[in-house]
C-alpha cells in the first residue's frame, strides 16, 4: 500500500502463495492499528506459513509439541530498549498457519478468509499488549475483535488454540 501509515511487511512461505488474501490482511492490520490509535510509522511483520513452521515455533517458544493457528512475538516485551530519536516503533512479528486456520474455519462454519482475518487480528492485539488470561481481559479482547470484524466472529465459538 503506497499511502500506508504503517510499516507492515507480509511474507508468504513457499507453498502457501495464493492461500490468503494478502491485500485484505494488510488492510485489516492497518485498520486495527488505526483503531487502537497506534502512531504512524509503527511496524510489524506477518508470516503466512503452515503447520510445520507453527509446530516448530510452538515447541521452541511455548513448549507445546503441536501446531497452532497464530503466534505473536512482541518486540516490546521484556526489558525496554530505548529507540534512537526519530526511529519508528516496531511492535513485533505474527506467524499464522493457513492449514490450522483452514481446519478451524471448517469446524466453525466460517470461510478461510474470515478465520485468517480473526487470527491475524488476534495476533495484532497480542502485539499491542492485549491478552486473555482473565475473564475480564478475554472479554475486552473479544470486544476489540468484534469492533473490527463484527459480532458474528465469535457466534460459532472461538477455535483459537492459544
Amino acid at each position: 500500500m503506497a499511502d500506508s501509515r504503517y510499516d507492515v511487511t507480509i511474507e508468504v512461505e513457499d507453498g502457501f502463495e495464493g492461500r490468503a488474501d494478502v491485500a485484505a490482511l494488510q488492510a485489516l492490520i492497518e485498520q486495527a492499528l488505526t483503531d487502537e490509535a497506534i502512531e504512524d510509522g509503527t511496524g510489524l511483520a506477518l508470516v503466512i506459513a503452515g503447520d510445520e513452521m507453527l509446530h516448530a515455533l510452538n515447541r521452541e517458544h511455548r513448549g507445546v509439541d503441536a501446531p497452532t493457528d497464530v503466534l505473536s512475538f512482541g518486540a516490546e516485551e521484556g526489558e525496554e530498549i530505548p529507540l534512537p530519536e526519530g526511529e519508528p516503533r516496531y511492535v513485533g512479528d505474527i506467524v499464522i498457519s493457513v492449514e490450522t486456520a483452514g481446519r478451524q474455519a471448517e469446524a466453525a462454519g466460517l470461510t478461510l478468509d474470515a478465520e485468517l482475518a480473526h487470527i491475524v487480528l488476534h495476533g495484532v492485539l497480542h502485539l499491542l499488549g492485549w491478552d486473555h488470561e482473565t475473564p475480564e481481559d478475554e472479554a475486552a479482547m473479544k470486544a476489540r475483535e468484534e469492533r473490527v470484524l463484527g459480532a458474528g466472529i465469535h457466534e460459532r465459538g472461538d477455535g483459537h488454540s492459544d
